[in-house]
């Protein structure tokens, strides 16, 4: 049986009354001989408060909620640690729910979460949302009335905060860096098209083109699915195209690629120069390292923490969209044209 204040009571011979406020830390009148032998029988007692009765009277439950997309991701399991550590600087406690990326298991962790009585949900969209999925899973946290905060995939009807990355400029900044090294013909393999990351890193993509004045040919793009395998058969797919670098709009499709060439014998960057976008573990890791625009995960986990707690504190809905810059990382998978031809 979970014990409560009246079993300390009962052992103590103290008032609930006395050891509610010795609990609270609000026993400013009670001798320290008092407090100590209540503190004393609570550990011998294992006592734990009931958080589900504290939450009733608080109207809080210090607990919030993160869904993701796919926990076996290393972009996602690094987001949910920076999450994780802020939650425990905080006091909080974390329920994670994984979505294998299908939208119905969105709609029933969001209800599954506000019946356990979350404060607030850290929401990571699933790939399958289109914009009426993602509408549907908006109007759901409205009904519940439930703060949210959006991170990586974004709607820009919903009514909450967001932590996001400026993928036009990560974007940008891959196809620039394979343009200053004289590749002209550049494949990309993109993620579903209704993604606003992988549309706002397809615009990035055609920017750096425009700039270079290389004209953009749609058959030099694959759409991906954000995974190994639909890298690989974007690879497989861009070969035929004759393309001289390949541009994947993450890196788990870059080690799809990657891998496909690798099986080809097709030589990386000798032959074919890959680029990839996240910057995950595994990235410096590879035979030959990944150039790659790093998104600063970790730090977007601690910041979607403190937009969230931000407003379950105030109690007051906001739309803040906190925007971080990525970083191109150059290693080892992309040559130089330019030079290559002056040898």
């Amino acid at each position: 049986m979970r014990t409560t204040i009246k079993d300390i009571a009962n052992y103590t011979g103290f008032s609930v009354t006395t050891i509610s406020l010795v609990l609270n830390n609000k026993a400013n009148k009670i001798p320290k001989s008092t407090k100590d032998t209540i503190l004393e029988a609570v550990e011998k007692l294992n006592y734990h408060p009931n958080r589900l009765a504290v939450g009733l009277v608080k109207k809080r439950t210090d607990t919030i909620g993160l869904i993701i997309s796919d926990v076996s991701n290393v972009f996602f399991s690094n987001l949910a640690k920076g999450v994780e550590d802020e939650c425990r600087k905080k006091g909080w406690n974390l329920f994670l729910c994984n979505t294998n990326d299908k939208h119905t298991r969105d709609l029933s962790y969001i209800q599954a979460l506000a019946d356990k009585g979350v404060d607030g949900i850290l929401f990571c969209m699933s790939l399958d949302s289109d914009k009426k999925k993602a509408m549907e899973s908006i109007k759901l946290f409205e009904k519940l009335k439930m703060p949210f905060v959006m991170i990586d995939r974004f709607l820009e009807e919903a009514t909450c905060s967001s932590v996001v990355v400026d993928h036009v400029q990560g974007g940008y900044a891959a196809t620039k860096y394979l343009l200053d090294h004289g590749h002209k013909k550049i494949g990309c393999i993109t993620g579903p098209r209704e993604l606003e990351d992988s549309c706002d890193r397809f615009a990035g993509y055609k920017k750096a083109l425009d700039e270079y004045e290389v004209a953009f040919r749609k058959e030099l793009v694959y759409e991906g699915k954000y995974d190994c395998e639909s890298g690989a058969t974007g690879a497989d797919y861009l070969l035929k195209q004759d393309v001289t670098a390949i541009f994947a709009f993450n890196d788990m499709s870059a080690y799809g690629a990657y891998n496909r060439m690798n099986q080809k014998g097709i030589k990386i960057p000798e032959e074919i120069s890959l680029i990839g976008y996240d910057d995950i573990f595994f990235s410096e890791l590879l035979d030959v390292p990944l150039t790659t625009v790093h998104q600063p995960v970790y730090d977007m986990g601690v910041e979607a923490v403190r937009q969230l707690a931000a407003e379950v504190e105030s109690e007051r809905g906001s739309r803040k969209c906190i925007t971080f810059q990525p970083v191109l990382i150059e290693r080892a998978s992309v040559a130089d044209k330019k030079r290559s031809k002056i040898k």
